[in-house]
């Protein structure tokens, strides 16, 4: 009972702090991509595939159908999916601390995992990513007591939780790839040892089985040969590797160490360190197991990444919250028995954390994160600042007559956000040109008929030959990108 009124509380907590200024940061392209898709999906069953058409596995589309059902903003609506997603990884890394240390160390990690400015970002988002890092958690928690119990339930439990992991992104493979690992974990001493052994492994590939058969349901799409495609875009194949090995590891290693230091800092690190270095001496498996399922998907990015973004990495950070909350655990413990002054230690792991996760919900702006995201979610071209009052003003415009409004780009933030909420409207009309000179013609001849307007994604200008009115822009972040909105003048007949 007590550990459920503690799970209750940190969830809470979690849930209160991920929905609190949700809609701070703007909305950003991938985020209306997936949206977009959802209601495609959600209005269509013959597209509930949507997604593979650009490689991209379904599950965080279909888990926004409920909740583009029941709420008012499809923003609100994608983002809930993240929100609940991160509610269920704080069970979870609850339940993983309470099974493997104590539950001083199980509250440590809830509290860890509500401060941390990297679960933060991404559960208020809708993105994969949130999802793909509840899932880890629960396929470690799974795989953990499967190497202790052994038993049946957990086998087809695990197997549905990786399976659903395989529906969210292929990074999840990492949670067949690092199941051998958990013998770490292994009662080695035990009589009978190699039937316990042969118990396991049964059972594991019962799990991988299952997993697999989930997975190859997408097969009933014709898109599914997409999704390998698509993965080849971010990240090197094993001939490209071959021919240049270790060609991108140092520079990725750099590029992923400071994205890691950007959400995290340098005292959480180093608390990760020691508290491996200590766990080594100790011979203490607990802690070099957790870590492995950082280390080994962490170097391999960084050896085949041909593309990299700080959310690759969130599913990987799961055993930084259950190592860091276990070695602050210990160390309150002794400064409450031998020195007070110890109690500084987790006050300056956590302070930066909480600071920044204070800014993220606050001022955003202000925040440390990664340039990656920043200029992303923030201050470059995929940022969604300016889109609500374009929003605004088109839907007062189309009031009771036909418009026009053109986007640059076809795919993306312009125009799939317009289409989230404003496609519904029959007196609004969205095209999308990519690049935009190729729709002048067009747009002129819209203009000539019905009021047109036009909105600029990354130029930050139109040629002189285009008869354009500017009705305003507006910065996105800090940066020196705006986002450009204007009316298409008619030209007079000669």
């Amino acid at each position: 009972m007590r550990d459920f009124l503690l799970i209750f509380i940190i969830c809470l907590s979690v849930f209160a702090s991920r929905t609190l200024n949700l809609t701070k940061i703007p909305i950003f392209t991938d985020e209306a991509i997936y949206i977009r898709w959802a209601q495609i999906g959600l209005n269509d069953p013959a597209h509930r595939f949507i997604s593979l058409t650009d490689g991209k596995q379904p599950l965080m589309t279909w888990a926004m159908y409920p909740f583009l059902k029941i709420m008012e903003d499809p923003l609100i609506a994608g983002r809930m999916v993240s929100v609940l997603s991160g509610v269920l990884s704080a069970a979870g890394l609850y339940l993983l601390a309470l099974h493997l240390f104590n539950r001083r160390t199980a509250v440590w990690t809830g509290l860890i995992y509500l401060f941390t400015p990297f679960a933060l970002v991404y559960d208020r988002l809708a993105l994969m990513d949130s999802l793909l890092l509840s899932l880890a958690v629960w396929s470690l928690y799974l795989e953990v007591l499967l190497v202790k119990k052994r038993q049946l339930d957990i086998a087809l439990l695990l197997g549905m939780v990786i399976g659903l992991g395989l529906l969210t992104k292929s990074s999840a493979f990492f949670f067949i790839y690092l199941m051998p690992f958990s013998l770490l974990l292994f009662n080695w001493q035990r009589k009978n040892n190699f039937k316990s052994l042969l118990k396991w492994s049964g059972l594991s590939l019962l799990s991988i089985l299952l997993a697999h058969i989930i997975y190859n349901s997408l097969r009933l799409s014709p898109f599914f040969y997409i999704i390998e495609q698509k993965n080849y875009s971010f990240i090197y194949t094993l001939s490209d590797f071959l021919d240049r090995p270790f060609s991108v590891l140092r520079p990725n290693l750099n590029g992923l160490t400071q994205m890691l230091l950007s959400y995290f800092s340098w005292p959480f690190i180093s608390v990760i360190l020691i508290a491996l270095i200590l766990a080594l001496i100790r011979k203490d498996r607990r802690i070099p197991y957790l870590l492995l399922w950082f280390i080994i998907p962490f170097l391999s990015l960084a050896a085949f990444g041909k593309v990299l973004f700080p959310r690759f990495l969130l599913f990987m950070t799961v055993p930084f919250y259950l190592v860091a909350a276990d070695f602050l655990s210990g160390m309150t413990s002794f400064a409450r028995d031998k020195a007070k002054y110890l109690y500084l230690v987790p006050a300056v792991v956590l302070a930066p954390l909480v600071i920044n996760s204070y800014l993220v919900s606050f001022r955003p702006l202000e925040a440390r994160i990664p340039d990656s995201d920043r200029n992303q979610l923030l201050n470059d071209w995929p940022s969604g600042y300016g889109v609500n009052q374009v929003i605004s003003f088109i839907e007062k415009e189309a009031a009771g007559k036909e418009i026009v409004l053109a986007t640059e780009g076809t795919f993306g933030l312009n125009p799939a956000v317009y289409e989230i909420y404003l496609k519904q409207n029959e007196n609004i009309t969205i095209k999308g040109y990519w690049p935009v000179d190729s729709g002048k013609e067009e747009l002129i001849g819209f203009a000539s008929e019905k009021p047109t307007y036009l909105v600029l994604k990354d130029s930050q200008k139109l040629s002189d030959d285009w008869p354009a009115e500017l009705i305003f822009r507006i910065r996105r972040g800090t940066g020196d990108s705006y986002l450009y909105f204007f009316r298409i003048k008619p030209v007079p007949e000669l």
